[in-house]
């Protein structure tokens, strides 16, 4: 007999759309990819990656996939982006030609701007990938936290319709015991992936690692996977072990 509940979960999975991460080896411990349109928080240290995770997967949506990218960096200037990412064999500038990448660096005072920005900016270049980088400066639009938590889960709303995967990128200080500047980010988002630096047991050496905190509507692993950032980006190997 079938189990009712069992065929459910089973109907469910199947019709879960999924986004190639574009990052070698994490779609092998996220079920294919991330959920489409989905918000997803990356937390890290620094010197973990955030940026570079962020910058290829939308390289790989607008180069394999057909899928336009937003990269929105409320700190640096695009010339900046694009200099922190020429050493890898990415042709950004080619895909910001043909109109399948944009990278932008708003000036605004209002979180109702930001979000008309984003519509108008997706809308443009028919995007299908956003990256937001860093997350933690959105709260400057707002007098307290509670505000800010209100604007994320607006936020995840209109990506949602949208139909945009998004990626918000967060810093996570040293010591830090949340995945987030305010600690309330990972709740409202729809996963999280920390990116980390992790001392050796020789204590001669440092190993960077990945973990799938969070993941809805996946059945994604736990396990502390080794990540490298090569010549072509990063890649994480979800068969071997960190230590």
């Amino acid at each position: 007999m079938v189990n009712p509940m069992a065929q459910l979960r089973k109907e469910s999975k199947e019709v879960v759309k999924r986004v190639e991460s574009g990052i070698p080896g994490l779609d092998e411990v996220i079920e294919g990819g991330f959920p489409a349109g989905s918000l997803n928080l990356l937390a890290g240290k620094c010197g973990t990656g955030k940026s570079t995770f962020g910058m290829q997967f939308l390289y790989h949506g607008a180069k394999n996939e057909n899928e336009p990218g937003l990269y929105i960096s409320l700190e640096d200037e695009p010339a900046e982006v694009l200099d922190d990412m020429k050493r890898f064999d990415w042709d950004l500038e080619g895909l910001i030609k043909q109109k399948k990448l944009s990278i932008i660096n708003p000036e605004l005072t209002k979180f109702d701007s930001f979000k008309m920005l984003i519509e108008d900016e997706i809308d443009r270049i028919g995007a299908k990938r956003l990256v937001i980088e860093p997350f933690s400066l959105i709260s400057a639009y707002f007098d307290n936290v509670y505000d800010t938590r209100r604007s994320l889960a607006t936020l995840r709303r209109l990506i949602k319709k949208l139909g945009c995967s998004t990626l918000v990128i967060a810093d996570i200080r040293e010591g830090e015991q949340t995945f987030s500047p305010t600690g309330f980010e990972e709740f409202v988002v729809s996963g999280v992936i920390v990116l980390d630096v992790i001392l050796k047991k020789d204590s001669s050496s440092f190993v960077r690692t990945a973990f799938v905190r969070k993941m809805e509507t996946t059945n994604h692993s736990l396990k502390l996977i080794p990540m490298e950032i090569g010549e072509e980006g990063i890649a994480v190997y979800p068969d071997a072990e960190v230590f």
